[in-house]
């Protein structure tokens, strides 16, 4: 009998442990994949592109430049890079154009490649494309649509002969975003989408609008599907949430908070909030990174983002996060900053 009390308390004190990872206290026992952390203290893209934000990354091992990544900048042109080898710092990549014409978007959604045709999203539009990215400047074509009105901000997954669409739906009064994200599903990705789920995604499970989600990004890793999203309520700006579901069809748990801004410093560029998240896996690295918008409001460190549209000392950036796991079961924390 003692030694089962033994046991019993053994097992008490070891599921009650837990870490500090900035300053947070995280279980030890949490979804692995809810944990991320900067690859360096500035894991700043580029700062000398003006206001960048919406990141669109395509990873594809079989060209000779396998990592390509779309930023938003202007309703008039967005930017396009390309790189062998991936990095956080755009110090290793190549800019193809900073005049990269898709449409007439500030922003764009989300993209897949599916059958050789690369698709995009962005305000009810379905732009694609079959052929080179770095050959595909100003000829995009509108192919399709989609019921941005029910769901915007969407993020796109495709398995199995299906497109997945999660995006923002439902009034959130306090700020560009929806109470629920919703789930649609389409077979060409181009139109005749049906509703699956309107709270496939719901922060709100008590009712009302506390909070607001929208721009969501999804992976299915080991098994289980994961959404990676914005979360927002009235005086807290944006940090990247995540949520599980085992199937598409079922609705997906709140898992926790997986990004949030440094909000208690004033020397990095994501002081203020971050946002619209794009989860890719890296085969090199053997685990998932997220481009993310990053916003600083105070000036610190700044910049050049005159004409970008930003007010004041506001300053948007992308900023590169990678998985603490990787799939080879390896877990890193960082248990303190460096400069």
């Amino acid at each position: 009998m003692n030694s089962r009390i033994l046991i019993c308390g053994w097992f008490f004190v070891m599921g009650s442990v837990s870490f500090w990872v900035h300053g947070k206290k995280e279980s030890a026992f949490k979804d692995p994949w809810v944990g991320w952390h900067r690859p360096a203290d500035a894991n700043v893209f580029t700062t000398t592109k003006g206001n960048n934000h919406d990141s669109v990354l395509f990873v594809e091992p079989e060209l000779d430049y396998p990592y390509h990544l779309i930023i938003s900048h202007t309703p008039q042109y967005a930017h396009l890079w390309r790189s062998k080898k991936f990095s956080w710092s755009s110090a290793d990549w190549e800019l193809v154009t900073d005049q990269y014409k898709i449409g007439n978007f500030y922003e764009y959604d989300d993209g897949v490649k599916v059958d050789g045709t690369y698709y995009i999203f962005e305000g009810g539009k379905v732009y694609t494309y079959s052929g080179p990215l770095e050959k595909s400047n100003g000829k995009w074509k509108v192919s399709g649509s989609f019921p941005h009105k029910q769901c915007d901000d969407i993020g796109i997954f495709y398995e199995d002969g299906i497109f997945h669409m999660f995006g923002e739906h439902g009034h959130f009064p306090h700020g560009p975003d929806g109470t629920s994200l919703a789930h649609f599903t389409s077979k060409t990705g181009l139109g005749d989408w049906e509703m699956v789920n309107p709270k496939a995604v719901d922060p709100n499970p008590d009712g009302g609008h506390k909070y607001g989600v929208g721009d969501a990004t999804i992976a299915k890793i080991q098994g289980s599907y994961y959404i990676f999203c914005d979360r927002e309520s009235k005086g807290s700006p944006y940090k990247v949430t995540a949520w599980r579901s085992e199937s598409l069809s079922k609705p997906f748990q709140f898992l926790g908070l997986a990004i949030t801004p440094r909000s208690d410093e004033v020397d990095d560029w994501d002081n203020y909030r971050i946002q619209d998240p794009d989860i890719a896996y890296i085969p090199e690295l053997n685990r998932y990174v997220m481009t993310c918008n990053m916003m600083d409001k105070d000036g610190i460190p700044g910049g050049n983002f005159a004409g970008s549209g930003l007010k004041g000392k506001d300053t948007r950036v992308i900023g590169v996060f990678y998985s603490n796991q990787t799939l080879k079961g390896k877990r890193k924390r960082n248990l303190k900053r460096s400069k």
